[in-house]
């Protein structure tokens, strides 16, 4: 089935809605989603066990995503229910609802939007309501609940006793992992007009890498948030706000020393961590999360292209065009192949050395809207229903 769909939309609905603006044109600003592929599969992907988390996310943009540790998988629902779940098996271990919790009764729900974070023996998750929770993460007791100025999107950051959040107002706060008390904020000035959504922040060598709205990447030190270094990766060009978006929304991907990232209406970026040089420059534009495997890069672009990019001189070894405005998910490795969902709730899988397609599953109709979290042995999907999906990830001589 063709679905015709607006322009700007192929932007906002699977991924980020711009702030504070409409989006709608008219009705020749149109692109058509591509047909769903037909191949011969050469691989059948094994679904190990689904459970459910409420209503998951819906409609409504959201960042959330599993995570795990050797024994559970944690997962959360936007309305404010969190679980945890035998990572082999999908039995539940224990489950709380933080959505009518005092703090949340003057606002719709508890609105999660920037998680989960598996940070030593805590769980963290960021708030539409501008609030970050930390819970026990072997009881979901609530150990503490901090206010902080903006929106938490993003997947907070945790290292060495310190929480990093990166709040959609632009500021890079740090709160002490024991009692949620702020320990300094780094504001930084935002465009008239972004996407919505904010880079997660990494934290390597004691200083902090994340991604900002006017289109820099920027490093900052932990302990104190003073700035180290900022580096251009688009800049503002065109006659409207719309054409000027240049955010820098992807996680951003450290590697031997070095710093990888894209941007909307930018480039990909390759920059020496320490020095905050650019090594090499490719002309991608997008904002879903890279993934990195070997000397490869993986990602896909604003229009669901997706590419193999060569990390060491950023030559492109391969695109595939065929998911073309599916409204695609970033990429997760998968051993010897990769992952990407759409938003008709397929979940694609492409042989890394040629991208060629394997294998296809239909997952969840209601959508698929961040890429697979992946462990050693298993892929862990949240679908847009609240559907959970444990995959077995495929043996390296299994093709």
């Amino acid at each position: 089935m063709k679905h015709r769909i607006k322009k700007l939309v192929c932007i906002g609905i699977s991924a980020f809605l711009l702030n504070g603006c409409s989006v709608f044109s008219s009705e020749k600003d149109v692109v058509e989603m591509a047909e769903l592929p037909v191949f011969d599969a050469t691989y059948q992907p094994k679904i190990a066990w689904s459970q459910n988390i409420g209503s998951g996310v819906e409609t409504y943009f959201s960042q959330l995503q599993p995570n795990a540790d050797e024994n559970s998988l944690y997962v959360a629902s936007r309305e404010g229910l969190i679980k945890a779940f035998s990572v082999d098996t999908g039995k539940l271990k224990w489950s709380v609802d933080l959505s009518k919790i005092k703090n949340n009764r003057l606002n719709r729900s508890a609105r999660f939007s920037g998680g989960i974070t598996v940070a030593d023996d805590m769980l963290l998750i960021g708030t539409e309501n501008a609030q970050v929770f930390s819970l026990d993460k072997y009881t979901g007791d609530l150990l503490w609940l901090a206010q902080v100025r903006g929106e938490v999107l993003a997947q907070p950051a945790y290292s060495m006793g310190i929480v990093v959040i990166h709040t959609t107002r632009g500021d890079l706060t740090a709160l002490d992992s024991l009692t949620g008390k702020e320990l300094w904020t780094l504001s930084n000035k935002l465009p008239k007009l972004t996407l919505r959504g904010s880079s997660t922040p990494v934290i390597e060598q004691g200083a902090i890498v994340y991604g900002r709205a006017d289109g820099f990447i920027a490093t900052t030190l932990l302990k104190n948030g003073q700035p180290l270094w900022q580096l251009p990766v688009a800049r503002p060009f065109g006659a409207t706000e719309l054409d000027r978006i240049v955010d820098v929304d992807v996680q951003p991907i450290i590697h031997n020393g070095i710093v990888y990232t894209f941007a909307y209406n930018g480039n990909l970026l390759a920059i020496d961590l320490f020095k905050g040089q650019q090594l090499w420059s490719g002309e991608y534009s997008g904002y879903n999360d890279l993934a990195l495997s070997g000397k490869t890069l993986y990602l896909t672009d604003q229009r669901g292209y997706v590419f193999a990019v060569d990390s060491e001189t950023g030559k492109q070894l391969w695109v595939n065009k065929k998911l073309s405005y599916r409204h695609l998910t970033g990429v997760t490795i998968a051993n010897q192949y990769i992952v990407i969902g759409d938003a008709e709730g397929y979940l694609h899988w492409l042989d890394r050395e040629n991208g060629h397609f394997v294998a296809q599953q239909l997952i969840d109709e209601d959508g698929l809207y961040r890429a697979p979290f992946e462990t050693n042995n298993y892929l862990y999907l949240q679908t847009r229903s609240g559907k959970i999906v444990a995959i077995e990830k495929p043996s390296f001589n299994k093709k």
